[in-house]
């Protein structure tokens, strides 16, 4: 399962399709070929307008949709998603793509808080150094570790030790 920050902007998922009956990738769908909608958490289905994208490489476009590269990487289709699929308020998504004759991946994402531009597993596990009173490194600029709901401060620290954005936490 993908995961990615709440309110994220610009999302841009890959999709694999296959003919429902030979099971070979399906080569050649265009945005008008394939309907989409996405259903976060305890919501209803939302549908996706779609639109062709220039190429593979082109700027974000919500709902846009092309085929990434035939000969290349047959079956393989990008799709831009809107903003308000990753808004706050659900705990993840999932993207639903349909093509008549053809099987096509759901998306499965969770949508998880960020502090810091720290994922909550992180968040995690300098929490645990702190409750079983071990030394952990952790490298990626945390300054801050927060409860479970994403935004009681518990500890607010200060880089040691290794700079380079490498924390020790060392609970007392």
């Amino acid at each position: 399962m993908l995961q990615i920050a709440k309110d994220s902007q610009d999302v841009t998922v890959e999709v694999y399709g296959v003919n429902e009956l030979t099971g070979l990738a399906e080569s050649g769908l265009a945005f008008s070929d394939v309907t989409v909608h996405y259903v976060r958490n305890r919501s209803v289905a939302v549908a996706v307008s779609l639109s062709s994208l220039a190429g593979e490489d082109a700027a974000h476009t919500d709902g846009g949709f092309v085929e990434i590269d035939a000969l290349a990487a047959p079956g393989w289709y990008r799709l831009d998603l809107p903003d308000a699929a990753f808004a706050d308020g659900a705990a993840d998504v999932t993207v639903v793509v349909q093509a008549d004759g053809v099987l096509l991946t759901p998306v499965r994402v969770q949508i998880d808080a960020v502090a810091n531009g720290v994922i909550n597993d992180e968040i995690h596990l300098c929490k645990a150094a702190l409750v079983n009173k071990r030394v952990h490194t952790v490298s990626t600029g945390v300054d801050e570790i927060k409860d479970d709901d994403g935004t009681t401060t518990l500890v607010t620290m200060t880089p040691q030790d290794g700079g380079d954005d490498v924390i020790e936490v060392v609970p007392s």
